[in-house]
């Protein structure tokens, strides 16, 4: 039984469902170089404490995930198999104590492996990692990211923006035009829970890698960002791979179940037995 969050108001012949204010701000992503993808619709629902991101392909509902600011946790959610998995401080700390070891170990051989390349195969390795997002945060070191802020302004679907860029090291990883809190409606309601889920996520992600590695470093990094992004580009090895708009806002009653996982759906365990991926059987 799906537990219903918060107060429920009203009993009359049965639980009624209880409604609040809330914001749902839409994105479009697409992917540049990768013509054969189609562009992704997206939708993020707000509410208090609560955030909810629906992914969706070609029409359709693929992938949901919630955070639950109330109770420090995300909920990954799979319409496909009709299941969902639970994600908080702990299950990351346990992750990290079972991959780090396999991490560093993967780690050295591949500084071994490189150590005697030729530089020129040596460079051809680098970037074949890069374009697979493999660098060294996620094999357990800190690689610091920095924010620029350029200056460049723009309008992007009638916000105004200016333009920051996220480096790690000497690569650029992403840029975000960023509006003012006050020129996006909605957002400085849900300011907070943006915020939150940041700090959560790099938080976790502590726990999960070596010295604050891994995705902790760009959680960090959005931190950093004064504002709302509605443009965001994420770029591997110089190329853009997903470039994602703001296309439009919504201030409108939403149930409080929207944030739980849909009813019928099967609790999973985060950690599989067998480590092979954090999302297997």
């Amino acid at each position: 039984m799906v537990k219903v969050l918060g107060l429920v108001s009203g009993l009359v012949l049965g639980i009624q469902t209880a409604v609040c204010a809330g914001v749902i701000f839409h994105v479009e992503t697409t992917f540049p170089n990768r013509t054969e993808i189609p562009a992704r619709t997206d939708a993020m629902t707000v509410d208090g404490k609560k955030l909810k991101m629906t992914m969706n392909d070609a029409g359709n509902t693929q992938t949901t995930v919630i955070y639950r600011g109330d109770r420090e946790e995300m909920l990954l959610i799979n319409h496909g198999d009709h299941t969902w998995r639970a994600m908080d401080k702990a299950t990351m700390i346990n992750l990290g104590q079972q991959i780090s070891p396999a991490m560093e170990q993967m780690q050295k051989k591949m500084e071994e492996a490189m150590k005697n390349m030729p530089p020129e195969r040596r460079a051809m390795m680098e970037k074949m990692f890069a374009g697979q997002g493999i660098n060294p945060a996620m094999m357990g070191g800190k690689v610091e990211m920095q924010v620029k802020k350029t200056g460049e302004r723009q309008t992007i679907n009638g916000y105004g923006c200016v333009q920051y860029e996220t480096w790690r090291e000497s690569e650029k990883v992403a840029e975000h035009c960023v509006s003012d809190w006050k020129q996006v409606p909605g957002s400085q309601e849900a300011r907070g829970v943006f915020q939150d889920m940041a700090a959560f996520s790099q938080e976790v992600w502590q726990g999960a890698f070596k010295n604050g590695g891994g995705p902790a470093s760009f959680f960090e990094s959005i931190g950093k960002i004064e504002g709302y992004p509605v443009l965001t580009r994420i770029f591997s090895n110089g190329i853009i791979v997903t470039e994602s708009r703001l296309t439009g806002v919504e201030e409108k009653s939403v149930s409080v179940q929207e944030f739980d996982p849909p009813k019928g759906y099967v609790k999973k365990d985060f950690l599989p037995k067998n480590l092979s991926s954090p999302m297997g059987q």
